[in-house]
């Protein structure tokens, strides 16, 4: 082999060792259609498909039924019929125990802003119904703005605003001073953290709103919250929920509907006139007077020249099941839950692998908890406690002890099984062996320990009460009978 055949194969060979080290995703742009463009920011994709996938979550949530579960889902699962529970655990000012007193009247008055009328500046909602519309409002609209109004003239001096995402504009976009720029209504600092959110004074969905007088109010992001679970690093703004379940959903629902419209059509029998070959028309005849609706047991005569046909439409149908099965269950997978629960399919499925989906599903609404407990729940009752103590609202709590005061825990919702029973004894054998504590049981279940103790001490107290009560009412009968008895004798 010659000197100039031995460097081409060489560069030949080194081209096709070199090749394989590349990425096949990446390499598959050389070969045939791209699978991906320019990477763009997170913002820069929001900005540009926000609006239209809000738009299309928002339908699927009024029309589409699986997408309607999902919402509901959200809202028993992470908030629960009653909301978070919630516990103050403020110290005493040693530090070493919990300061009882204090305890029981924040959560008193807690209980007490959280009434219909109070909380709420429109007076409609209690503060069980506002956890809903937050949960509901994320997962549907992806991000929800939440108004920490201070001042508001109630007892305590604070109630909350839910404002519609749509008063923050997604195209409002300025550059300003020091560094600071707003990106789809957020004003940023150099760091790009949230200093301030301009909303739009008018909701953009009513009539009296017009884009080209749109008016801004700038709200510190000290008095107000965009809440939204992040994708990615650097988001500004949120995604609902069900963004990567709406096109399967649009397509089972298309599917779907042609499928029953053919389903209507082939069941229905269908007849058509059609003209008679073998007779020549005439010029001078009137139009026949054809029947077009034929009722059960009607006799139909044909006019001269027509033969009647019946139209038959075969729609057989045999993959609609399993199209829409395997649609559901991409479907789920974009909303992160099991296809069994959200389908309501429980068709051939064993109880282990239906707890194995059910606990999985489970760590997904407890990470969900445990965003919204410190998103929204922590900020407002930090807010509200600050607020509380400022007005004098809470009798003998000062505001100088603010630090030691606000500590709490909000407890979301647990689950119980179908079998409790295996649960229990589950349980207890933890408890012998001493792998699980009694508190941590008390945890699992949802419920607060010290308020589980003091309710047992209560009950105890109770019966305690209750046997003294018919110990002293049986020495007086048994005293009243002895006297009787003892006058009989005399």
């Amino acid at each position: 082999m010659n000197k100039t055949a031995s460097k081409g194969h060489e560069r030949k060979t080194r081209s096709v060792q070199g090749s394989h080290k590349r990425y096949a995703l990446a390499a598959q742009g050389l070969k045939g259609p791209r699978l991906g463009g320019l990477t763009l920011s997170i913002n820069e994709e929001l900005r540009r498909d926000l609006g239209a996938i809000k738009a299309q979550s928002r339908r699927a949530g009024n029309d589409d039924g699986y997408v309607v579960k999902f919402l509901a889902m959200c809202e028993t699962h992470v908030v629960g019929p009653e909301g978070f529970s919630f516990q103050s655990k403020a110290q005493i000012f040693t530090g070493n125990a919990d300061d009882t007193a204090a305890n029981d009247l924040i959560e008193e008055h807690f209980k007490d802003w959280g009434k219909k009328g109070c909380c709420d500046v429109t007076g409609r909602f209690s503060w069980q119904d506002l956890q809903m519309l937050f949960i509901r409002t994320v997962a549907e609209d992806g991000e929800i703005l939440v108004r920490l109004v201070e001042g508001f003239p109630n007892k305590y001096g604070f109630a909350l605003q839910l404002l519609d995402s749509a008063h923050l504009d997604i195209n409002y976009n300025r550059e300003l001073k020091d560094g600071r720029r707003i990106r789809m209504g957020v004003e940023v600092d150099e760091w790009d953290k949230p200093v301030a959110y301009h909303i739009l004074t008018q909701h953009p969905g009513d009539r009296v709103y017009f884009y080209g007088n749109a008016r801004y109010e700038r709200i510190p992001a000290s008095e107000m919250l965009l809440e939204f679970l992040p994708l990615r690093v650097g988001q500004l703004r949120g995604v609902p929920w069900a963004h990567a379940a709406l096109l399967e959903m649009h397509h089972l629902h298309g599917y779907r509907e042609a499928e029953l419209t053919g389903a209507r059509i082939a069941a229905s029998k269908m007849l058509a006139y059609e003209p008679d070959s073998d007779v020549e028309p005439e010029d001078d005849t009137e139009e026949p007077d054809f029947v077009e609706e034929v009722e059960p047991g009607m006799s139909v005569v044909v006019p001269y020249g027509y033969t009647l046909k019946e139209l038959n439409f075969n729609q057989s149908g045999s993959n609609f099941a399993s199209y829409m099965k395997e649609g559901k269950r991409g479907a789920a997978s974009g909303l992160d839950v099991s296809y069994n629960t959200l389908a309501n399919d429980g068709e051939g499925i064993s109880f282990s692998s239906l707890r194995q989906f059910v606990l999985e599903d489970r760590d997904g609404w407890k990470k969900k908890q445990r965003w919204m407990r410190q998103a929204f729940c922590d900020v407002v009752k930090s807010t509200w406690l600050r607020m509380s103590l400022l007005t004098g609202a809470i009798k003998g709590l000062r505001f100088s002890e603010l630090e030691r005061l606000d500590k709490h825990c909000f407890q979301g919702r647990r689950w119980d099984w179908v079998d409790p029973l295996k649960d229990e004894k589950a349980n207890t054998e933890a408890i012998n062996n001493m792998t699980k504590s009694p508190f941590q049981i008390i945890r699992e279940r949802g419920d607060d320990p010290e308020t589980v103790i003091k309710e047992l001490i209560e009950f105890e107290d109770r019966i305690a009460e209750v046997r003294k009560a018919r110990a002293t009412a049986l020495q007086q009968q048994g005293n009243q009978d002895a006297s009787k008895e003892k006058e009989q004798n005399s």
